[in-house]
């Protein structure tokens, strides 16, 4: 299955069926935080809830629509979180998407999957761009969209869909073309 080394400490693995279980624990262990920006963390995880999205994600991912990948650190043999991509492949674009378990946050993990499931997409699949959606409030997350150079598009009203609420959206979109310039310039200056 797809895996993708992104550096010595992390890889991000194919989300599969043997996964369900760890990733479930994972997500009661932060259901709190990511409901708080999630909405499908509202509902309560269970093993059959994990298991479904997990081969709607793999049935997805053998028509060229989702990278649904685990963080994985050690090895891949501690999951940490999730990095994914929904892909439209007849216009040549995805959406990057991910969560972290709140032990590991703020340690640059999630930055540096995503960047490598980015530039990924663009060389391999060729895509046109990548786009990000995030609450308007989400700071940590726009934070990161913005430190991997995605530019500020913004906002769409009420975009997210709570049980009782609803958040705007900031988006956010990267170029292949831009992303490819970024990339050019930071190689330069090291």
């Amino acid at each position: 299955m797809f895996s993708l080394r992104v550096d010595d400490e992390i890889t991000l693995v194919l989300a599969e069926d043997r996964h369900a279980r760890v990733m479930t624990d994972l997500i009661v262990r932060n259901q709190a935080r990511l409901a708080r920006w999630e909405p499908w963390a509202e509902q309560p995880a269970t093993v059959d809830g994990t298991r479904a999205y997990i081969r709607a994600a793999l049935e997805d991912f053998a028509r060229g629509r989702q990278i649904s990948t685990i963080m994985a650190l050690e090895h891949g043999t501690r999951y940490v979180g999730r990095c994914g991509m929904r892909i439209n492949p007849q216009v040549g674009t995805g959406d990057i998407g991910y969560w972290i378990d709140g032990e590991y946050e703020g340690r640059g993990i999630t930055s540096r999957s995503s960047r490598a499931l980015i530039t990924a997409v663009f060389d391999e699949l060729e895509l046109n761009k990548v786009e990000l959606r995030t609450a308007v409030g989400n700071t940590r997350s726009r934070a990161l969209a913005e430190g991997l150079g995605f530019v500020y598009q913004g906002v769409m009203p009420r975009a997210l869909q709570f049980m009782r609420r609803a958040e705007d959206v900031a988006l956010y979109g990267v170029t292949a073309r831009q992303w490819a310039e970024q990339h050019v310039s930071s190689a330069v200056g090291r």
